[in-house]
């Protein structure tokens, strides 16, 4: 025969046991987002990353200033 104290103990662990587990299903749940997140966070930032090396040539190339100091001693 079980006491009404360890009846009531039981119930207590299997209630703490489901919020447990819930919770570690949500923390789960969370860290596949963020996951994901993270990847598409690195895929735009490689994205941006070649862009502004390409800007950065195509500014090189329309910026080119030709050397005056060549052209006075000629």
């Amino acid at each position: 025969m079980e006491s009404d104290a360890a009846r009531a103990r039981a119930a207590k662990q299997q209630q703490d046991l489901a919020r447990v587990r819930n919770e570690r299903d949500d923390l789960r749940t969370q860290t596949q987002i963020l996951a994901r997140i993270i990847h598409v966070l690195e895929v735009e930032n490689h994205k941006l990353k070649e862009t502004n090396e390409q800007l950065k040539v195509q500014l090189a190339d329309h910026t080119s200033v030709p050397d005056l100091t060549r052209r006075r001693r000629r």
